[in-house]
């Protein structure tokens, strides 16, 4: 948003929503001051800065809280004008847009809801790029998601989407949106707004998103927020929020069990029942008192509880004797908050010794990019911040969460083998509802995709030389080479034969003779698969040893920092021993193929037509000295020549392209298109090397 200095701004406020306890929301105190009086508070520092302040109102609200002279009489010594609608809106953003097309306003505006004070300063001060506008953002640390917008803010401060009380989809960093938006003309945007029927400006930042545009996201250091009661009350007194709700059996668990309640005589209590249920109720429990004895006699049975001097808030009669599950729906606004949990006790025990943790409270701070089967995540719990990889267990489990477990397992077996090569593990957790871990956040480490090829080369360098240390020298015999070899092809690369010759488009690179890729004949991957058998290329592509692999070796795995510090991560390994040529394959993918680039293209990457195909994304040369470093290191592994190991790794690098074919499907069919294209490329290119 380019701002000229001393250029002045309008300031908009919003206000003819209807309160819950008033119908005009302005008047509403919160501590002593109404919420306009505290929404001004903000801007006051300001005044310099702003032409004029614009509250916009319904005209029966108007007349009937006679706003004007109260106004006045409130915000006297600040220019306002009132604007007034006949009718009511159904979000803010058609609030200001009819405000705006009725009074003429344009230029640079800020408009800002009521039921917050923050410091705008970032605001004022931004007088550099050319944003269409500026999004006040809010940390979501210790929020309650429910009462927010939240945004995801991705490179530049991009916000690149806003959702309504959920984490949004894209990936990216997560904030709270706040209502105080700045323009660099209000008037196009409200232009905008009208005419497409935005009633949020959520919905006008997800347009600029989707048209390349973008708002950019300005973090608001200071603020405090009123937008409800319960906000107010936290203002005003700081009233905790419940923490839920206990249900609690009463005979055996908080009197002597009787098979025959007598209601002739006081039952007996059992240690620290009264004690226990005060204390709970004290914290903000609600609690419900759950019995199998009769409903007739829940009378009497209140009766009782009130001579024991038992707190409850209500009671629960009738129930089965047998099991009692419960079931409650996990929020989407709070991920990660358990809203089910069950402790027994054994009869006539009594509650004393039961500890009943406050709920931790996790805030989503950003979702990484990446990940097929899993969502990687970088949470905020107790002041601790650290990443969280989590799969559901809504689909298929086989693809999600024993992917998942078994890439915690191998973590823990690297860590073992030497503890500096993954980042540490902090703990795991396997629900009904999902598996997850957790581990540390590399705060100071970036992936090799986003280094320098310098610092590629040495990263590289010093981690295939621990690899080779210690994992890759527990080796099997070479005798069990070609058996997992040969099954690998039959449970990883064959079946894809079958899966996706469905596919018209891509039937003919999988069927038949082959096709034409870049004017070059190139066999089908089902005559590919015979070439591979064949006796004169097998002894060339075969495994060297099977070992520990990590499996998933791309840049992006690998992360690095300036002192030399090298991690992995994201491992995909199986716990049975594999070809160590499936790493070097992996370093291939990002050397040679660049994965990393084309597999966030939105261009075409390929063009088919029968019988032949056109690659239009053509990788860059990879840097010369990184290939080399990785060719001397591997030959040393390996025990073989330079064109031996650039063999292996285009062979290998083939095999994964094939396999990721149903990944990059749920991308585009191009992108299908090109992966399968690049793996025939690939793996012939090496066949043919094997007999040349």
């Amino acid at each position: 948003m380019t701002v000229r200095e001393g250029r002045k701004f309008s300031v908009i406020f919003p206000v003819a929503g209807r309160g819950a306890e008033a119908d005009f929301r302005g008047f509403e105190k919160a501590g002593e001051e109404t919420l306009i009086e505290r929404s001004l508070r903000s801007f006051r520092p300001h005044f310099d800065r702003i032409e004029k302040v614009y509250y916009i109102v319904l005209e029966e609200h108007a007349q009937k809280f006679d706003i004007a002279r109260r106004l006045g009489e409130i915000v006297g010594d600040v220019a306002f004008e009132l604007i007034r609608l006949a009718s009511a809106t159904s979000g803010p953003a058609e609030t200001v847009a009819r405000g705006v097309a009725k009074q003429g306003i344009a230029g640079s505006a800020i408009v800002c809801d009521i039921d917050h004070r923050i410091d705008p300063s970032p605001l004022f001060g931004e007088t550099d790029g050319e944003d269409a506008c500026l999004v006040s953002l809010w940390p979501l640390a210790g929020e309650d998601l429910k009462r927010w917008s939240v945004a995801c803010v991705g490179k530049e401060q991009r916000v690149v989407q806003v959702v309504e009380r959920k984490l949004p989809d894209a990936a990216g960093s997560f904030f709270g949106v706040i209502g105080c938006h700045c323009f660099a003309d209000i008037r196009d945007v409200m232009d905008v707004c009208l005419e497409r029927g935005f009633w949020h400006f959520s919905e006008y930042f997800n347009f600029l998103a989707g048209n390349g545009a973008f708002a950019r996201g300005i973090e608001i250091e200071k603020a405090e927020f009123f937008g409800d009661r319960e906000r107010i009350r936290l203002l005003e007194a700081g009233h905790a929020k419940s923490p839920g709700t206990i249900f609690c059996d009463i005979d055996g668990t908080l009197i002597v069990h009787e098979d025959t309640p007598d209601y002739s005589r006081p039952p007996q209590l059992l240690p620290g029942s009264r004690e226990k249920l005060r204390n709970w109720m004290a914290q903000g429990y609600c609690i419900v008192l759950c019995t199998a004895r009769r409903k007739e006699d829940e009378a009497r049975l209140a009766e009782m509880l009130r001579e024991l001097d038992l707190p409850y808030h209500q009671i629960v009669t009738g129930l089965s004797s047998g099991t009692r599950v419960l079931i409650n729906d996990r929020k989407p606004y709070e991920m990660f908050a358990s809203q089910a949990a069950s402790l027994e006790v054994m009869r006539n025990q009594g509650i004393l010794g039961l500890e009943i943790l406050p709920g931790k409270r996790s805030a989503v701070l950003r979702r990484f990019e990446g990940g097929s089967f899993a969502e990687t995540l970088l949470v905020e719990e107790s002041g601790k911040t650290f990443v969280r990889k989590r799969a559901t267990k809504e689909c298929n489990l086989s693809i999600g969460y024993q992917r998942l477990r078994d890439q915690f397992r191998t973590l823990e077996r690297f860590a073992q083998m030497d503890a500096s090569l993954v980042p540490s593990l902090y703990s795991e957790e396997n629900n009904s509802l999902e598996y997850f871990y957790d581990m540390e956040f590399l705060r100071d480490h970036a992936p090799l995709a986003d280094c320098p090829a310098a610092m590629r080369a040495a990263a590289l360098d010093r981690l295939f030389d621990r690899f080779d240390r210690h994992l890759y020298c527990h080796r099997s015999s070479a005798a069990a080479t070609e058996d997992w070899f040969l099954r690998h092809l039959d449970m990883k690369i064959a079946p894809k034969l079958e899966t996706l010759s469905a596919h018209e488009t891509l039937k003919p690179l999988l069927r038949g003779d082959g096709v034409e890729i870049d004017g070059a004949f190139y066999p089908s991957l089902e005559r590919t698969l015979a070439r591979i058998r064949d006796p004169h290329s097998l002894p060339h592509i075969l495994p060297r040893f099977l070992s520990l692999v990590h499996g998933d070796l791309t840049f992006q795995n690998v992360m690095t920092r300036d002192d030399g510090d090298t991690k992995v991560i994201d491992m995909e390994a199986q716990d049975n021993l594999e070809a160590i040529e499936l790493d070097l394959g992996k370093i291939y993918q990002s050397t040679h193929s660049q994965y990393e680039s084309w597999s966030h293209s939105n261009g075409q990457l390929c063009d088919s037509a029968p019988g032949s195909i056109r690659l239009n994304y053509r990788p860059v040369a990879p840097d010369g000295d990184l290939v080399d470093a990785v060719r001397m290191r591997w030959s040393k592994i390996l025990d073989c020549s330079a064109d031996a190991v650039e063999l292996k790794a285009g062979f290998y690098l083939g095999l994964h392209l094939v396999r990721m074919v149903p990944f990059r499907m749920k991308t585009s069919m191009d992108h299908a298109l090109y992966a399968l294209s690049t793996g025939l490329v690939w793996l012939n290119r090496s066949l043919d090397a094997c007999v040349a």
